[in-house]
């Protein structure tokens, strides 16, 4: 049994910077950008923009939802995953309905599983529109796709030589690309913006998570286990890392795009 303690911390620090520190700021950076450009488009263009501009991502948002409560046992109380915003009626907490989609669940209190599963549900949208860029990366980029994986295949030692030779030499480039932008801004705008209540119920089950990847990493590493464990996840998080980083590029983009727009119009 290992219990040099040094190793233990190191270990836990690495778990923390993988699974809480680099997962927060890309959620609250890419939230930021995108609230302020859906805060644009509803006063410069009108609220039903944000529906017609990022309908594709607010379907992946709700649906990432959905699933990650059902993974969690969840009950589903009442779903649409993407609607018209009403601004003229009220809903059921009394205000404007301006919602474009929403996943209404319940779940038992005393379940461990079911309350840290809210963590997981309310930031679920990030990881899943992530999920849905690295699938179209791989459809429509192929070469990008792969030096993606190459540059991870050694998490602890990125190997960035083999993933500019892997780039390029894909057919239709510009057709590819454009598609892949286009994409990439309706999802940015529709996807990417976690709600308040969506932060709420990430902090009901973050004690718990916190907790458990404590006792799991303290353990691998007294059985000299870890290493397995933190090649895995570092790995995973460099990829989601990559994807993020394209996504809050495009985010700025859309951002930029459509202050411009807003200027334009205004003059």
């Amino acid at each position: 049994m290992n219990t040099d303690l040094n190793l233990i911390f190191k270990n836990l620090g690495i778990v923390g910077i993988d699974l809480l520190v680099i997962p927060f700021v890309f959620v609250t950076l890419l939230t930021y950008l995108n609230r302020d450009t859906k805060k644009f488009l509803a006063n410069g263009f009108g609220i039903n923009s944000e529906l017609y501009l990022g309908f594709i991502g607010i379907f992946f948002h709700e649906l990432s939802h959905l699933l990650t409560a059902v993974l969690f046992g969840h009950r589903i109380d009442k779903v649409r995953l993407l609607k018209r915003p009403h601004p003229n009626r009220r809903g059921m907490d009394g205000q404007p309905d301006l919602a474009l989609g929403y996943v209404n669940h319940t779940w038992n209190q005393r379940n461990w599983y079911q309350v840290i599963g809210n963590l997981f549900i309310g930031i679920a949208p990030i990881f899943g529109c992530a999920l849905v860029l690295l699938v179209l990366t791989a459809a429509l980029i192929p070469s990008l796709f792969q030096g993606m994986l190459t540059l991870i295949a050694d998490p602890f030692s990125l190997d960035w030589s083999g993933f500019f030779q892997n780039i390029g030499g894909d057919n239709h480039p510009v057709l590819r690309w454009t598609i892949m932008i286009l994409l990439s801004l309706n999802i940015s705008i529709g996807g990417f913006d976690l709600s308040t209540a969506d932060f709420a119920n990430s902090r009901i089950g973050l004690i718990g998570f916190v907790v458990i990847i404590t006792v799991i990493t303290v353990l691998l590493t007294m059985g000299n286990l870890a290493s397995g464990f933190l090649k895995f996840i570092t790995a995973a998080i460099i990829l989601l890392a990559v994807v993020l980083s394209y996504a809050l590029l495009v985010s700025l983009f859309t951002n930029l795009l459509v202050r411009l727009g807003l200027q334009i119009k205004e003059h």
